[in-house]
């Protein structure tokens, strides 16, 4: 707890143990307390609500550290009558960043639409070779993810990250922390088994069967009473439209402003700030920092130019928007210290995205609900390959199923500063290990079951070009420590993507990103906060 929280207790105690003459010192002592002398001062910043923010944040708030949440997004508070999120088939301004047409990756499924710039929930980022999407709202990521909750397999995670994380801790503490402040569950057996929805899944465990091949039925960030609720028309029908990428009208999937984020406001030591977008961020001493920062509207104009100030500072703002304030920082020359592996490290979790089509039985008209299953394919070839089930939310029987999958592609990129732009580049060439790891697995799926790679809607065979899981920049045990602590400065930490060295091993990163976030702000509170 800072030296500046005196108790009402001990200021007494100390009164009559010194006299007023110490009193009379201490108040004006006072006077020189951080929150005296910097504008908008919080003894802990945390930059972003994504999972790494949202984690840091509660924590933060539950060992009563007053804490302010800069999140450049909008808040997004479930409509009674359904209507808070832009809907997948005919997106809107509330789907996108600061864009005027849909961003969906699999344009063929959406209708083309157009709208004004706005503050939506989901931004991609495009690169050479690349594009990346992100979370753009509070909850982050959570908005935007597939509920997806699950743990990389213990032998694929030694082979990625470095030794000093203890994955059994991680497993039997921090990972049951998150799960059950999110409240995650498995899909229930009866929608499994028997609903119209879910065929897809049914199919496509059988196909993987045939192969001799593990799929796991993973815990999901979904309440399947009211996706229940969805299917028997008493709520909102909007997981069962395939709306995930731009949030899920109905409350049902439990992103973190459902959980951790009210958790940490209830506290009464965090407050959450949107639409306040950080420009840059500066060491002013060698106890304090200031976050430069634009409040904006949610069409975009800056309302107002902004200094807040702190002791703690958490970075939150996922592996993009990380890298870049470090790496614009450093240009500057506000934050110099921070070494040279900073912008390194960068992957895109070896993520692809293929269809199989043309399968000679029915897959359901309402292939459109949440995903909730994963075919192993841990032996492929050309590299070990998880892939999630999909939906295609079309509305009719395309005899077809998406995968997406997760490969453990050695591939890394790095990013750049652009002083034109003053903004970052990222540095990437496909290697083609993901694709050719998935299609490796489909063609040995068609083979045994039928159907063919691709061709519906004329979808290129394979995408290996866009990622939901951007991972790196800067990385543990490199640009920072193994609990996140930036190399040459103190009280200044990376709390989420950008921390993970480019990949979650074959698994999709939220748990562990937000699992290293537990296991991080704890080590941090205990040893750091004083």
């Amino acid at each position: 707890m800072s030296k500046y929280n005196y108790t009402r207790r001990n200021f007494i105690k100390i009164g009559s143990l010194a006299g007023v003459g110490f009193m009379i010192s201490s108040c004006k002592k006072d006077k020189n307390a951080p929150e005296n002398l910097f504008p908008n001062y919080s003894e802990a910043i945390v930059i972003g609500s994504g999972f790494g923010g949202a984690v840091t944040a509660l924590r933060l708030g539950e060992a009563g550290i007053k804490t302010t949440v800069l999140e450049r997004g909008q808040r997004w508070t479930i409509d009674p009558n359904g209507n808070t999120f832009s809907p997948l088939a005919f997106p809107d301004k509330r789907s996108a960043w600061f864009e005027t047409t849909s961003i969906a990756p699999l344009n063929p499924f959406v209708l083309p639409t157009t709208f004004d710039s706005y503050a939506g929930v989901l931004e991609r980022v495009r690169y050479d070779n690349m594009d990346v999407y992100a979370g753009s709202c509070v909850g982050g990521g959570s908005v935007v993810y597939g509920g997806i909750t699950i743990a990389p397999d213990d032998n694929l995670f030694a082979q990625i990250f470095p030794s000093e994380i203890d994955y059994q801790k991680l497993k039997s503490v921090y990972f049951p922390r998150v799960k059950q402040m999110l409240g995650t569950a498995p899909i229930p057996q009866d929608l499994l088994n028997d609903s119209d929805y879910f065929k897809f899944v049914r199919v496509g465990a059988s196909h993987a069967a045939s192969l001799g091949l593990d799929v796991e039925y993973f815990d999901s960030a979904y309440d399947w009473d009211l996706i229940k609720e969805e299917i028997e028309g008493t709520r909102t029908a909007s997981s069962i439209n395939g709306d995930i990428i731009y949030g899920v009208n109905s409350g049902a999937k439990k992103s973190l402003d459902q959980n951790y984020l009210p958790a940490a406001e209830s506290t009464g030591r965090v407050e959450i700030k949107p639409l306040h977008q950080v420009v840059d961020i500066q060491q002013i001493t060698d106890e304090y920092y200031k976050i430069n920062v634009e409040v904006i509207s949610a069409e975009g104009a800056v309302l107002e130019e902004k200094a807040f100030h702190c002791k703690y500072l958490f970075l939150g703002a996922g592996s993009i928007g990380t890298t870049k304030l470090l790496m614009r920082s450093k240009e500057k020359g506000y934050l110099t210290l921070i070494n040279e592996t900073l912008g390194q490290g960068w992957g895109s979790n070896g993520a692809t995205m293929a269809m199989r089509s043309g399968l000679s039985e029915t897959t359901g008209v309402k292939q459109s609900s949440p995903s909730s299953s994963a075919v192993y394919d841990l032996n492929n070839p050309i590299s070990p390959t998880v892939l999630d089930m999909a939906n295609i939310p079309l509305g009719f029987e395309c005899n077809c199923l998406i995968h997406l999958g997760l490969t453990l592609d050695p591939n890394r990129g790095f990013f750049t500063y652009n002083p034109s732009s003053d903004d970052i580049d990222l540095n990437w060439t496909n290697n083609g290990v993901p694709k050719a790891s998935i299609e490796d697995l489909i063609n040995r799926l068609n083979a045994t079951n039928g159907g063919v790679l691709g061709e519906l809607f004329t979808l290129p065979e394979t995408k290996d070009d866009l990622t939901y899981h951007p991972l790196g920049g800067a990385v543990m045990g490199e640009t920072c420590d193994f609990y996140g602590r930036v190399k040459g400065y103190d009280n200044l930490y990376v709390m989420d993507g950008a921390l993970i060295p480019g990949s979650t091993a074959c698994a999709n990163p939220s748990l562990t990103i937000a699992g290293l976030a537990e296991r991080n702000i704890e080590k941090i509170i205990q040893e750091d906060i004083t």
